[in-house]
């Protein structure tokens, strides 16, 4: 099985993850640079639901050896283990003091991410091709000095879970003249963890003159944002084909303090659902779903503090909605602040929301 080629890591106690093809902890003055490409085959790992798909493409996934379909039939899963996995990690990802044993049995479920480096002090990414993950496609955590530049990311449109960039609690980050499609989020930051000594745990970040086509989100914020962002500059991108243009969104038991994000000249096309969405009452769809859940995790505790956003200069030639807002009455949305800003829909502007501070400038 490919799993056996992806070990299991413990990742705290009793706490596992199947370690991803490109890994690596604690390092310094590392670099990935040149043409090559980076395949992670992640058609052997995930599974594929029938309404994101072709006729013709669900007929050849259904002809591969091994696989299987949900109790419904409209989840295309890679192997049993895989399809059974779904509700045995329910129970052993809860259980204290799980042992590597009881993660094996939900192996295949899982899915690596395919470049998981953690702990780096110069992390340089320059040239390559990275695509067709089994989830996430580069997701950086912990860095120090991150560059991303002239790098392509890719995955198709239907692959679950597939992220492209999703860069976790780093601090100098510059993401410059890189392509992503993914099927989830196209960019985002993600922070989690305790701000240690007050300071947010993703900092000081430059993402310009890249490009996202499809995609939940061109620009992405969350929704792990407990760990606290700050001073993130957006510059000089075109989101095309994405379903939300810039999208920001977090939950009460996983939010955080996110202010000082600056997001300028942008150029948005075909955005599918909203051009701007800010959401404190984000809910996760379960993998094995076919529609997005109603009901949002609001645990109480951890709950986002979304404020001083300043948006300039974005035109959208298309979308759904211009606006969406939606939040949680223990915090305010507060801080927003818009200048120059167009974009033609069919509707201007859907809330949910308890209270909200939206000033336009």
């Amino acid at each position: 099985m490919i799993s056996n080629k992806f070990p299991l890591r413990e990742t705290s106690a009793g706490k596992f993850e199947v370690t991803a093809p490109i890994w690596g902890n604690n390092l310094k003055d590392v670099s990935f640079t040149g043409k090559g490409i980076f395949d992670g085959a992640g058609e052997a790992w995930r599974p594929v639901k029938k309404f994101k798909i072709t006729d013709a493409q669900w007929k050849e996934l259904l002809a591969k050896q091994g696989s299987v379909l949900s109790d419904d039939g409209k989840i295309w899963w890679p192997s049993a283990a895989a399809k059974n996995g779904e509700e045995l990690a329910k129970v052993i990802t809860k259980t204290p003091g799980a042992t590597i044993d009881m993660y094996e049995q939900i192996h295949h479920f899982l899915r690596p991410m395919m470049f998981t480096l953690s702990k780096v002090t110069n992390l340089l990414i320059d040239g390559p091709t990275f695509r067709n993950s089994p989830k996430f496609v580069i997701n950086p955590k912990q860095i120090t000095n991150l560059v991303i530049r002239n790098t392509t990311v890719y995955n198709p449109k239907w692959a679950q879970n597939g992220d492209g960039i999703d860069i976790s609690a780093s601090k100098n980050v510059i993401i410059y003249n890189t392509k992503v499609n993914a099927s989830d989020d196209g960019i985002c930051m993600k922070s989690s963890g305790t701000p240690k000594n007050g300071e947010a745990n993703l900092q000081n970040v430059i993402i310009a003159e890249c490009t996202v086509n499809e995609g939940h989100g061109g620009f992405v914020i969350g929704s792990n944002t407990d760990g606290g962002m700050k001073n993130i500059y957006v510059t000089n991108c075109t989101f095309d084909g994405t379903d939300i243009g810039i999208r920001v969104k977090s939950n009460s038991g996983r939010g955080g303090d996110v202010s000082q994000i600056f997001i300028d000249n942008i150029e948005m096309k075909n955005i599918i659902k909203e051009a701007v969405l800010f959401d404190t009452f984000y809910a996760d769809a379960p993998v094995g779903s076919t529609k997005e859940s109603e009901a949002a995790q609001h645990t109480g505790d951890k709950v986002p503090y979304f404020h001083d956003f300043y948006v300039s200069n974005v035109n959208c030639s298309s979308s759904e909605t211009a606006f969406n807002f939606s939040g949680l009455p223990e915090k305010l949305i507060e801080n927003l602040f818009f200048k120059n800003v167009n974009i033609t829909s069919k509707k201007e502007l859907l809330a949910r929301m308890h209270r909200i501070s939206f000033l336009k400038m």
